[in-house]
């Protein structure tokens, strides 16, 4: 030491060198120590694990030793600095044992995911699956598959990564979506309350591609969520895929609460059958649940919670639709198609699933008649008239005189979210293929109902932000113009109001003021503006404000798919959903599917198209549109403010 400090060597340096050069010697000897050693040396170690210069070797043991005792997983959940450096099998152990911490560092990751692109584009999109000869169907739904999409979510990666292979965290974080989904103040299920729904799926099909069978194989859900996977896949419910639902829903189908006169799905045997070459997106065979320590009737809580995934819920809607029209071509009652029952019987579970949860009383729901015998009769008489009638020559008609919607039809609508969500369907499948006459007096009874249910904005928003994309298409193709009778009740009765729901829900109705500005007067189009401007108002202060409070509280617990905690890793991706916050600009798809390139379109989208449609539609001035010009002088000072 004395020669060290006549080379000028201070104390404090020889003391680290001595003491890095004994840690290193030390942490090469841990991989080779045996578990009662681990323990001796972790008892002995521990005191000094918030020193910086020794803390590297209590943490290697923690990470060696299998498993850690509990008297040292507490004290770990008491700093959250030291908790970031922790090996991540470690943190999944504190998990395990304080599920309060758990929660408070999933949750963060649950609501970014409801916020993803991604996400929203598929919860938004009531038209994924549209069957094929669609005009214009194919530009609108070119997206990635689900096993694509769950690769591209970064939130979804990072809660695989929080799972890793433990039972007790995916079930946590499972409890979570649960809780948010049957706890929101809303009325109406939203899109993000359908996001919950959603997560609950893909990360049971994320642990699947990431290979987690001994989780997997205690899920009693994976082979539901596996089948729609696959149905997905294909964008239809085939023979092979339908049995295989059958036969799971059949062992909850409680006699006296099912649907005994179900058919196919109501109350058979599960079949021990199994397709020697069943394939589905996420390829490999998915493990049959080997544990049913739960209370059976309470999977179907779980399992109305997949059904209601948006992507599967419009999968379903769509099939009902092929059924219908397959009983009209074979002239039967509806209720004597057993696949259209357990279709229904699918739908009532997913949309009865809140409830259920709420209550505690699950049951896998019979078809209602209400359903059978009055709303699937009036609709089939509209698959018969789309299929006998002139199209051009009924469009034109259509386009002139003020089409009646039947009464009973807006009645049920009013009342029924099932009657809601297939009608709205098959509304814009009519207008896909180009029969403006159906959609019209489709549009016109949605729209009566629209009227009556004041609260119920949220649950509007998949249809119309579909409905917008769905009428510009029309447009170009010059089947509808801006006087045509549908633009009135779909436009000004519905989607300007709808602007107040979703930033996204905004766009889509600017692209379509923007498709239909040549043909409109200018002070047309200036009150149009004026009037999503007036509509948007508290929504925009409100998600400016959300968007602030998302990103503190993912700051706060800042998880990253790294060893430990960060600042709001990976939230650009999420924070497209709000104002401000550049719908799909970093990284991800555009409204309409396609691959968007970090950069493209910085900042905010809603802002974007009321520049482009001030920029290019001619005619527009500070004096023909004050509304426009005076917001967007705003945003330039509210964004110059910012830096």
């Amino acid at each position: 030491m004395g020669l060290l400090d006549q080379l000028g060597c201070s104390r404090a340096t020889s003391h680290l060198a001595v003491v890095g050069g004994a840690r290193d010697t030390l942490l090469d000897r841990i991989q080779r120590l045996d578990p009662e050693m681990l323990l001796h040396l972790l008892d002995a170690s521990f005191a000094y694990i918030g020193l910086p210069e020794l803390r590297a070797i209590p943490l290697a043991v923690l990470d060696k030793l299998q498993p850690v005792p509990a008297t040292f997983l507490k004290q770990l959940t008491t700093d959250k600095e030291l908790f970031r450096d922790l090996p991540r099998g470690v943190q999944r152990q504190v998990w395990e044992l304080d599920k309060k911490l758990l929660q408070q560092h999933a949750l963060p990751l649950v609501t970014a995911y409801t916020f993803e692109g991604g996400t929203l584009i598929r919860s938004l999109d009531m038209d994924e699956c549209l069957p094929a000869g669609a005009e214009g169907g194919g530009k609108l739904h070119i997206y990635p598959a689900r096993r694509i999409l769950r690769g591209g979510s970064s939130m979804l990666k990072k809660m695989v990564d929080m799972v890793g292979r433990s039972v007790q965290i995916y079930k946590g974080v499972c409890e979570l979506c649960i809780i948010r989904y049957k706890d929101s103040d809303s009325l109406y299920v939203g899109v993000k309350e359908a996001a919950y729904c959603s997560l609950r799926s893909q990360l049971l099909m994320a642990l699947h591609d990431a290979g987690a069978t001994e989780l997997l194989a205690k899920e009693p859900c994976h082979k539901l969520a596996w089948t729609l996977d696959a149905c997905l896949k294909e964008r239809t419910l085939n023979e092979k895929h339908a049995r295989e639902l059958q036969n799971f829903f059949a062992l909850y189908d409680v006699p006296g609460k099912g649907n005994k006169a179900g058919g196919r799905g109501g109350g058979s045997e599960r079949s021990t059958k199994r397709g020697a070459e069943e394939d589905a997106e996420s390829m490999g065979r998915p493990g049959v649940s080997s544990s049913h320590a739960d209370d059976p009737s309470r999977i179907l809580g779980d399992a109305g919670l997949i059904l209601r995934d948006p992507s599967i819920c419009h999968l379903i809607v769509h099939q009902i639709i092929r059924r219908l029209e397959a009983v009209a071509e074979a002239e039967n009652h509806p209720s004597e198609d057993a696949d259209l029952v357990f279709l229904t019987r699918l739908l009532r579970l997913a949309m009865g699933c809140r409830k259920m949860l709420r209550e505690r009383a699950y049951s896998f729901p019979a078809a209602s008649s209400e359903l059978l015998s009055t709303f699937y009769p009036i609709l089939t008489g509209y698959v018969v008239e789309s299929l006998c009638q002139d199209s051009d020559a009924e469009a034109e008609a259509a386009g002139k005189g003020p089409p009646e919607p039947d009464a009973s039809l807006v009645n049920l609508l009013t009342k029924d979210e099932i009657v809601r969500k297939v009608t709205q369907v098959y509304t814009l499948e009519r207008l896909a293929f180009g029969d403006v006459t159906t959609g019209t007096v489709l549009m016109a009874a949605l729209n009566q109902a629209f009227q009556r249910l004041e609260k119920s904005l949220p649950e509007w928003a998949p249809f119309a932000a579909t409905l917008a994309k769905r009428l510009a298409v029309l447009l170009r193709q010059g089947r509808i113009d801006a006087h045509h009778r549908i633009w009135k009740m779909a436009v000004d009765d519905v989607l300007v109001r709808c602007v107040d729901i979703l930033p996204q829900v905004h766009e889509e109705v600017l692209r379509l003021l923007l498709a239909a500005a040549p043909k409109l007067p200018i002070a047309d189009v200036a009150q149009y503006l004026q009037d999503t401007l007036h509509n948007s108002r508290k929504s925009r202060r409100r998600s400016k404000k959300r968007r602030y409070e998302e990103l503190d509280v993912l700051s706060y617990s800042g998880y990253s798919s790294g060893g430990g905690y960060n600042s709001a890793g990976g939230y650009s991706s999420g924070g497209g959903a709000l104002y401000g916050g550049g719908a799909y600009s970093s990284g991800g798809l555009a409204s309409d599917g396609r691959s968007v390139q970090g950069g493209q379109k910085e900042g905010n989208e809603v802002r974007y198209m009321y520049q482009e449609l001030a920029k290019r539609v001619k005619g527009l001035s500070e004096a023909t549109a004050p509304a426009l010009f005076q917001y967007l002088e705003q945003e330039k000072a509210a964004h110059m403010a910012q830096g």
